[in-house]
């Protein structure tokens, strides 16, 4: 069965409200975005694919631009089989993951002497996808603790969300029962 690709409205939404708070390099770079579904969630090595970011160049920019226009973009697909089952704020959470892969900046010239030539000349943004901030093994964990400064870094950000839904779900639970006041 060949897979299929459709227009992901609901996604361009989303990312229309996080990128201006979360991602506005995307705005300034005037960064061109394209949202697509796919029918069900491929996978690798076992694990599913719930959302990826692309980075379209040469060729196919061209043939994707009607022939008019070789400009880069980028192509954020979700599979829809996950999207149908996601709370709305497993939804954001999935896109807001996947526009954090889309990064824009400004071209650096090879040699600092011709950098202004260079650079006006050509278009002046890269695009390229951002790798995870962390890339590590539960296991290596497990055995040999937060060894790296990323490893520390991730999870210092994750007990600090831990701690903030703590607190809401507390704040929440308090109000329902009426033992305290909500935070």
């Amino acid at each position: 069965m060949a897979v299929k690709f459709f227009p992901a409205p609901e996604v361009e939404k989303i990312a229309e409200d996080l990128i201006p708070k979360y991602h506005e390099h995307l705005i300034n770079f005037q960064v061109r975005i394209r949202y697509v579904f796919i029918d069900k969630a491929p996978k690798s090595k076992g694990k599913e694919i719930w959302g990826t970011c692309r980075k379209i160049s040469g060729l196919n920019a061209f043939l994707e631009g009607g022939g008019d226009d070789d400009e880069a973009f980028f192509v954020i697909t979700i599979s829809h089989d996950v999207w149908e089952i996601l709370p709305h704020d497993k939804r954001v959470a999935l896109v807001d993951h996947e526009l954090c892969h889309a990064w824009a900046e400004v071209k650096q010239a090879k040699d600092e002497a011709d950098a202004d030539a260079e650079i006006e000349q050509d278009n002046p943004v890269k695009l390229s996808v951002k790798p995870h901030d962390l890339e590590e093994f539960a296991c290596i964990v497990r055995r040999h603790g937060l060894w790296r400064d990323s490893i520390e870094e991730f999870v210092e950000a994750a007990l600090k969300a831990k701690s903030k839904e703590d607190g809401n779900a507390q704040g929440h639970q308090s109000t329902v029962s009426g033992d305290a006041e909500a935070v």
